[in-house]
C-alpha cells in the first residue's frame, strides 16, 4: 500500500490518499490538487517532490 499526505510536501492541507496502485494514488493525488488546491499543470518539480512524498504503508 503507498500513501501521500499534502502536508508531507509542505501543504497546510490535511489531505492523505492511500492505494496499492501507484497510478491510482497518483489520479486521486491530481485530482485533489486540482478540487482543492486549484492546481491544474502539475510541473516537473512538483511532480519530483510529490513523487518523493510517496510513502510504503
Amino acid at each position: 500500500m503507498k500513501s501521500f499526505a499534502c502536508r508531507d510536501i509542505g501543504m497546510d492541507c490535511k489531505f492523505t490518499a492511500r492505494d496499492n496502485d501507484e497510478a491510482a494514488l497518483m489520479k486521486k493525488i491530481a485530482d485533489h490538487a486540482r478540487k482543492a488546491h486549484n492546481i491544474t499543470n502539475i510541473d516537473d518539480a512538483m511532480m519530483a517532490k510529490v513523487k518523493a512524498a510517496i510513502k510504503e504503508v
